[in-house]
């Protein structure tokens, strides 16, 4: 996890955006438990996460 949030920090440096797909129940759930949702764009599916790009 401290890897993806170092990474989406960078990314947002250089005006990007790490967006998330297709995480299965228990991920999805990890990122909920620790707010780490609130800090990246999880979508269903890989069409619903580069939407707006």
């Amino acid at each position: 996890l401290g890897v993806l949030v170092s990474l989406s920090k960078k990314i947002r440096e250089q005006g990007g955006e790490l967006r998330l797909a297709s995480l299965n129940e228990d991920l999805r759930t990890l990122f909920e438990l620790t707010k780490l949702d609130t800090l990246f764009q999880i979508s269903d599916d890989l069409n619903g996460a580069l939407e707006g790009f």
